[in-house]
Formats: structure tokens, sequence, C-alpha cells
């Protein structure tokens, strides 16, 4: 599928699993995928959502309220507050003990694997910086894009086709977003169609 995909296209996954990393979340999800688009602010369909005052500093602000930083949100913070427990004391007391970012990789039941490197060297795996892993709804998303891009007649999957992926009716974690941000996801997709048919 992805050798349908415009280049602006994969720069939204691309930057997707950069935003995901900064977060420091383990996975790429629909909300992630949310944020690549909109870093491509020239891109067919972004402008629709700037116009209903979603914007990349908006969206980071409001994930980092829902899901927060490794995971963690903000409501989740101060329900451990409410335990006598400060998530920033407990990190930094973790970073003293273990090192800086000790907490920023997932903990892995099974013993690490070394990878062979160089004249052999090895490096941990948590080292090696991959693709994170797509949840399921952010792949659900991609091939929704997929069949958006079909019903539209277009031999190609665009940032476009990607935003209308994510706008799920049985709803997804960009759509959460989006809500929190003001707009509801059929408002989005109607005015996203209604501008993407005005400049064909």
């Amino acid at each position: 599928m992805f050798e349908r995909f415009t280049q602006t296209a994969r720069q939204v996954v691309v930057r997707a699993q950069e935003e995901a990393r900064a977060l420091g979340h383990p996975w790429l999800g629909t909300e992630h995928l949310l944020l690549g688009i909109l870093a491509q602010p020239e891109a067919p369909g972004v402008s629709t959502l700037t116009e209903l005052g979603v914007n990349l500093d908006s969206a980071r602000a409001a994930l980092g309220q829902l899901v927060g930083r490794r995971g963690l949100g903000e409501s989740d913070a101060d329900a451990l507050r409410t335990l006598g427990i400060d998530l920033d004391e407990v990190r930094r007391r973790v970073d003293a003990s273990f090192g800086p970012g000790a907490l920023d990789y997932p903990v892995r039941s099974r013993a690490r694997r070394w990878l062979p490197w160089r004249r052999g060297q090895c490096v941990a795996t948590r080292d090696v910086i991959g693709y994170l892993p797509f949840m399921p709804r952010a792949k659900r998303a991609l091939e929704r894009a997929g069949r958006e891009a079909v019903a539209r007649g277009d031999g190609h999957i665009g940032v476009e086709h990607v935003l209308l992926g994510l706008l799920d009716p049985k709803g997804n974690l960009a759509v959460e977003l989006l809500r929190h941000l003001g707009p509801d996801a059929e408002v989005v997709r109607t005015r996203v169609l209604a501008d993407l048919g005005k400049a064909a």
C-alpha cells in the first residue's frame, strides 16, 4: 500500500514516528498520525483543520493532556498526586539512581537480545532506533485511507486520504483529540470533502 502514498503522505508517517518518540510513546497510533498530518501545513485537507482551529501546537498540547509523555496523562498524574505520589519526583530519583532516561524504555520480560555490530561489538536492542509498531487502529486508518482514495477515483494516497482515514466513526484517539480541540470528526470530514471538491 505504501507504494501508492505520495511523498508528502509518506512524510506524515515519518513525522508521526518522530512525534511518538518525542512523547516517549513506544507505539504509533492515530494520534501520532494526526500530528504528522498537521506538520504538513501545505497539504490538502490541513487548511481545513486550521480553519477549524486545529494546529500542530494545540494538538500536541491536547495530546499531552489526554495521554501525556510515556503514556501517563495529566489526569493520571493528578490521581497519583492524591495518593502522595509525585511523578516528576519519581522520575528525578530514578534518573539519579539509574541514569538519565532510565524510564524511557519499556521493560521486557525476556532478557535483552544483543545484535551484532561492526568489528565484533554488540549493541542492545533498546539502543537501536527502528520503526515503532503501528497500533491496530492506526493500521485500520491507513487501510481506510486507501479506500478513501479509491472512492474518490484517485490513483494515489495523499495526506487528504490519510486524514479522511483517521476520521473513523467508531472512534480512535485522533477522533477524541479532535473532539477535545473542538471540531467533531463528521464536521471535519464534511468540510474536507467540500474543500477537496472545490479544488477539483
